[in-house]
């Protein structure tokens, strides 16, 4: 009996070794906590928040643009998407967001494109953050406005006008848009990005990057 105790203590002690020994040499806690802790499928914790479409201008954290925002500032409204592998959410809305901006593209893919809505330039920029880099994860961070660090998530990128400077003025949404149907939530995209390039217009010109 006393043997068996010693053996199973010494088994333990060997696990928790190998384990703690993997922990510190690899960085497996690190891709586990960013893509199951830090990342969240909000659809797959049935968690559905409420839209919230109101442009503010400040990033989180305070966080600056990044750079390959600035410089398409000057051709249009931006739009970005993020998603993932697994998430119900992504994949109701991966078919919308094709069909708003008429492109094709495949779910693991990373695409920077310039569109065409309704006879105005979008650069828009797609990120599945399982197999995208390092630029686009903190990209996420930065525009995740509400700090929900869920995906499927949407981030709309105008020129606003703060205290005398015209400066990037942005909006993020999450989920399935806390809406019912595919075709309301294709239309609420549409008004808000016709918003979006309304306000863009009135801005645009004093914009200097």
């Amino acid at each position: 009996m006393k043997k068996m105790i010693v053996f199973q203590i010494c088994a333990l002690i060997l696990v928790s070794g190998s384990l703690s020994l993997m922990i510190i040499q690899t960085d497996v806690y690190e891709r586990v906590q960013s893509g199951i802790v830090e990342v969240l499928c909000l659809s797959c914790l049935k968690l559905e928040p409420k839209t919230k479409s109101d442009f503010i201008f400040e990033t989180t954290n305070g966080e600056p643009h990044p750079d390959f925002v600035i410089e398409n500032l000057t051709k249009g409204v931006i739009f970005l998407h993020f998603s993932e592998d697994a998430c119900p959410g992504c994949d109701i809305m991966y078919p919308i967001i094709k069909d708003l901006f008429k492109i094709e593209f495949g779910k693991e893919d990373m695409v920077y494109t310039i569109t065409n809505f309704e006879g105005n330039v979008i650069p828009y920029y797609y990120a599945n953050l399982d197999h995208t880099n390092e630029l686009m994860r903190n990209t996420f961070s930065i525009y995740d406005k509400d700090n929900i660090k869920g995906l499927p998530m949407f981030s709309i990128i105008t020129l606003g006008y703060d205290k005398g400077i015209i400066k990037p003025y942005y909006t993020t949404l999450y989920g399935s848009l806390n809406l019912d149907n595919d075709s309301d939530r294709l239309n609420y995209l549409i008004e808000l990005l016709q918003q979006s390039i309304e306000i863009y217009a009135q801005n645009s010109e004093g914009f200097h990057p």
